[in-house]
């Protein structure tokens, strides 16, 4: 069987101080534009756009914040007010969720998208998804559509001067995308049951891993001096760039596997939700998916770089008990949300509670 989907390929722009290349990047989508984005984001981003533009005819037509959670209400309720200002195309700032808030704006808009992240934390930048959460706050679907962003522009001046937990927790969902690509693929034949884009994409998802691993802990040290270094860089590519490929490329069945599930279970854990970040709750979720799988030398591997960098790496770092009636939620989603569509073997909710506690002392 011939796959025949369109696949769209992200145009991006990195560098130090880069906003200066916006008008004559997007000049083609048109002169006039609105921008969704987190306030912090906008705090910081929005006066190097404004001198970028400041000397050409193209025109800013409101600022709006996202509201702090990708939600569909969020969306329609940003589309209803922009929508009447005629925008040529839009702008996302801020992280991932105001960048996939926009896409969804974007898409209900019918008009392009101009990503512009303020943070590495995440591939939501130049990925053709997003990731929709309900408004009592819990994980609710992914939204997908049919191309990535029109352009992708990161200024690593301004993330490095973003929090480094973000950054921190960035790496850790960007070493997972290779855990889990690899693992969801294990029993797919390369030129047989996978396509030649999986392919290409599992092929990249090493770069989603190896980098991070190697240059991860300077990378942090550099941020945490608000110092855009090389391996700051090194490693933003790989969380945006790398990942994103992957996910661009490769199958939705071998883009998420336990480490995702887990980390959807543990958000049902309202102080969890609110207080640990997205990538973390992934990293944490790698070490189980590691351990179950009985990739133990991995395992011991991937949770040394994950205490040297400060990444939780127990449920206890969390606040969560290892109670398996308590934990009843979370091994639920862990076994049964989207992300399990498509696993080398069954996975029961007695398995992941296992592993997780070996995780507690490995």
């Amino acid at each position: 069987m011939y796959i025949t989907d369109l696949i769209t390929l992200p145009k991006f722009c990195f560098g130090r101080g880069v906003y200066h290349r916006f008008p004559s990047l997007c000049r083609s989508m048109g002169a006039s534009f609105a921008v969704v984005g987190g306030v912090t984001a906008m705090e910081k981003g929005l006066p190097p756009l404004r001198r970028a533009i400041g000397q050409t005819d193209m025109n800013m037509l409101c600022a709006l914040p996202f509201g702090g959670a990708c939600t569909e209400r969020a969306m329609h309720a940003l589309a209803e007010q922009i929508a009447p200002l005629s925008p040529d195309f839009l702008v996302g700032m801020g992280g991932g969720k105001a960048i996939d808030t926009a896409k969804g704006v974007a898409h209900l808009l019918q008009i392009p998208l101009v990503s512009m992240p303020t943070l590495v934390s995440n591939c939501a930048p130049i990925t053709a998804l997003s990731v929709v959460y309900r408004e009592d706050g819990p994980f609710d679907r992914f939204m997908f559509f049919d191309a990535p962003p029109a352009l992708t522009l990161v200024d690593l001046d301004l993330a490095a001067n973003a929090p480094a937990e973000f950054f921190r927790a960035g790496m850790g969902d960007t070493l997972s995308k290779h855990l889990e690509s690899t693992f969801s693929a294990r029993n797919d034949v390369l030129g047989r049951d996978m396509d030649h884009m999986s392919a290409i994409g599992l092929a990249l998802s090493s770069t989603c891993f190896d980098p991070i691993i190697q240059h991860g802990r300077a990378a942090l040290d550099e941020v945490l001096r608000h110092e855009a270094g090389p391996a700051m860089e090194i490693c933003s590519r790989s969380i945006i760039v790398s990942a994103g490929l992957v996910s661009l490329m490769a199958n939705d069945d071998y883009n998420c596997a336990l480490a995702h599930a887990v980390c959807y279970g543990l958000q049902h854990f309202e102080h969890v939700e609110t207080g640990c970040l997205h990538g973390d709750l992934v990293a944490y979720g790698a070490l189980v998916q590691l351990v179950l799988d009985h990739q133990m030398e991995k395992a011991k591997e991937l949770k040394r770089f994950l205490v040297s960098i400060g990444t939780p790496v127990t449920l206890a770092d969390m606040n969560v008990p290892l109670d398996r009636e308590e934990l009843s939620d979370c091994l639920i989603e862990a076994t049964s949300g989207p992300d399990m569509a498509h696993i080398p073997y069954a996975i029961t909710q007695d398995m992941v509670f296992e592993a997780m506690r070996c995780v507690e002392t490995l």
